[in-house]
């Protein structure tokens, strides 16, 4: 008895956390399908009277005039979030395999290195937006993907590497000094024997980065002006201005942009579990 209501309690606890974390998505889900006049009432509406989809169609007529969250209108915007996210993934995947396996058979600055690289992500973008800024339009670099991809790969290459490192300290050198004694390089044994070893590490590294890329607000709106490299997140902030909130047409753009990455986490979760649990447990 005792034993099952130590269950029943962690089962009604779990249901309360998960029913916490749900709701705002499932209130992004409802405010998306409801018609203006239930956007403010009180009490709220918690299951709208009257479905509408005019909200993504862009057909509705609002305080601020026709809305503009049809398809059409964020096709751009969700192509550009898809470009950057993708590149600054598999670049600073890259880039944090070669540096994270150096540190770990080198050893070369020890934990104090990899703690260094990590203390990176402490630095606030706002920060360093306005030099981004100056130096991005002497080059003329301000309003392309590579605006935000340079700056994107900073913070996601230091948690890579930093994640990388234990990955490579898992894997026994006896199983690459096997290799060089078949005959294999310094090269051949990296890509053909030490990087399928670390696939997990790999696959999580790739995705924790395309995620903060997909989400990164702040430098994506200073550096970047119009629909040619503009991001979803810029695109949500439209529908906020200084006197009223578009929340019907804010949360079916919010559906849009979280889809992508919902679908994307379902379907390597199973990587990313693997690779942040690998080592954890002899």
């Amino acid at each position: 008895m005792r034993r099952k209501i130590k269950m029943a309690i962690k089962f009604c606890t779990a249901i309360i956390v998960l029913s916490v974390f749900l709701f705002p998505i499932y209130w992004i889900f409802i405010t998306a399908f409801k018609p203006e006049a239930e956007w403010f009432t009180m009490p709220p509406i918690f299951w709208p009277s009257n479905f509408t989809i005019s909200n993504f169609l862009g057909t509705g007529s609002t305080t601020f005039g026709t809305t503009t969250t049809s398809i059409s209108g964020i096709v751009p915007f969700l192509r550009n979030s898809i470009a950057v996210a993708t590149i600054t993934s598999l670049i600073s995947t890259f880039i944090a395999a070669l540096a994270a396996y150096a540190i770990s058979r080198t050893k070369i600055g020890g934990t104090a290195l990899a703690g260094w690289f990590i203390s990176m992500r402490f630095l606030p973008p706002i920060a360093t937006a306005i030099p981004l800024y100056v130096i991005f339009s002497k080059i003329s670099l301000l309003n392309t993907w590579w605006a935000l991809i340079l700056p994107y790969l900073v913070p996601t290459t230091a948690l890579s590497i930093w994640l990388l490192i234990s990955f490579f300290n898992e894997i026994p050198q006896e199983i690459e000094e096997a290799a060089y004694i078949d005959g294999a390089s310094h090269a051949q044994t990296f890509l053909k024997v030490v990087l399928p070893l670390s696939a997990p590490g790999l696959a999580a590294a790739a995705i924790l980065s395309f995620i903060q890329s997909w989400g990164e607000f702040l430098l994506a709106l200073i550096l970047t002006s119009n629909a040619s490299a503009q991001t979803l997140p810029v695109y949500l902030g439209r529908y906020i201005t200084g006197w009223r909130v578009a929340w019907g047409p804010l949360s079916a753009a919010g559906l849009v942009t979280m889809l992508p990455v919902i679908i994307f986490a379902l379907i390597t979760q199973r990587y990313l579990i693997r690779g942040l649990t690998l080592g954890a447990v002899k």
